[in-house]
């Protein structure tokens, strides 16, 4: 779903365009025929450089739009904030709503010949992104569609040209700038089948008992398939506390409750929210190992995998189904740290966050999950988290939450709990 509704005043902090968004640009405006008047697509626009630019361009043709789509949440909210004026004019089109809109379906009924990108980081997004645009092309009669598709030289590999040429008849590289360049895709194939999630499996210990995990992976979403090493030993340490009967409200009494049909009082939360189940939260949820396991571990506690990137909602969510897990009271949304989560309100959160900021180790990104966790969670309330174990992040669950236990650790990941004050 689409918004063009108003927003704040803009400021004049719109970026400028980096080396590898000026080449983009450049071999855009040498491939012709920008504001034709056409729209035009610009896909995964982390800063609104790109995205402001290309509103530049098609300024001169008032039929020409540019739908701009970012599979995250945070930076779809952020475009809004920065290009307030064109997004109520209808010249910005964004993927607003609250329910992630895939890239071919936000792009429905538009006229777009040119697709502007920063080259995905993994080929099986890159893939994703070009049958995507096959499928656009198609549903719109535009074989003349083009991505380009910009990157670092020193990242770009000749997988990526063969991974294009395998969805476009044309692929080739722009002139350099400085140290960046662009392939230029053109000719979408007109037999080129939809994008498919990869699929994989994951055996893990549930209750105590081997259970195999169906996994789906969608686009760029982390892991793909695969169950990660660091949610594989938070699972395995979280598995035998469930057993134990360590969880509280949100462990065995639930379970107990949903077998032998106890009232809903007996499950109710310690908030005093008589016949509100428990609930227990996936922060990040990715490919929704985690979300998984916790439908299938706790069915007697509401089950919420969250994620700021559509990717992974539609990855949880097809892992959910492969997996018959997709049961009443779990749900997957596309969300920014919880923002649509109520204060003191779940009994159980786990997070396995994102350490890297592209190829580098950014240990901030976890500061607003973790703020994030300890304002849904209730008092009394469980944190799981596992991280690189060379991160040293003891002190900052114990700033957040008080008393924190190492549950597992190996030579890469370190596995802590901590319960809420």
């Amino acid at each position: 779903m689409t918004s063009t509704a108003a927003q704040p005043e803009p400021t004049d902090e719109l970026p400028a365009p980096d080396q590898t968004e000026r080449v983009i640009l450049r071999a855009a405006q040498e491939h012709g025929e920008i504001g034709c008047p056409c729209d035009m697509l610009v896909i995964g626009d982390t800063t609104g450089a790109l995205t402001a630019e290309t509103l530049e361009l098609v300024a001169d043709h008032p039929g020409a739009r540019v739908l701009s789509w970012t599979s995250s949440r945070a930076e779809t909210d952020a475009l809004a904030a920065l290009l307030p004026g064109p997004l109520e004019a209808g010249r910005l089109v964004l993927p607003t709503g609250a329910e992630p809109a895939p890239l071919e379906e936000f792009a429905a009924g538009a006229e777009a010949h040119l697709a502007l990108a920063r080259l995905p980081k993994s080929l099986a997004a890159l893939e994703d992104l070009a049958r995507r645009l096959a499928v656009i092309a198609a549903r719109s009669g535009r074989d003349d569609l083009t991505l380009v598709a910009g990157g670092r030289v020193k990242h770009m590999t000749h997988s990526q040209n063969d991974t294009l040429a395998a969805v476009f008849t044309e692929v080739r590289g722009s002139r350099g700038l400085g140290k960046s360049r662009a392939l230029v895709a053109s000719g979408p194939r007109a037999d080129v089948d939809a994008a498919q999630p990869a699929t994989g499996e994951a055996r893990v210990a549930v209750r105590g008992q081997e259970q195999a995990l169906a996994l789906r992976g969608l686009g760029g979403v982390f892991g793909g398939a695969r169950a990660d090493a660091g949610s594989l030993l938070l699972l395995e340490a979280l598995d035998r506390a469930v057993v134990a009967g360590e969880l509280g409200t949100g462990g065995e009494r639930s379970a107990a409750a949903a077998e032998d049909g106890a009232g809903e009082n007996e499950m109710a939360r310690a908030d005093g929210d008589a016949g509100a189940l428990p609930l227990a939260v996936d922060l990040g949820c990715g490919n929704g190992l985690l979300t998984a396991y916790l439908a299938a571990a706790l069915p007697g506690m509401r089950v919420l995998g969250s994620d700021d990137d559509a990717d992974a909602v539609a990855s949880t969510r097809a892992t959910l189904a492969a997996s018959g897990l997709d049961r009443e009271g779990v749900e997957v949304t596309w969300d920014v740290s919880l923002s649509r989560c109520e204060e003191a309100g779940a009994d159980l959160v786990l997070l396995n966050p994102p350490f890297h900021d592209g190829t580098v180790v950014d240990a901030t990104l976890v500061q607003g999950l973790l703020d994030a966790a300890a304002r849904v969670l209730r008092p009394g309330g469980q944190l799981w988290f596992v991280h690189n174990s060379h991160l040293r992040y003891r002190p900052e669950v114990e700033a957040r939450f008080g008393a924190v236990r190492q549950r597992a650790r190996d030579r890469r990941f370190t596995v802590l709990s901590a319960v809420r004050a």
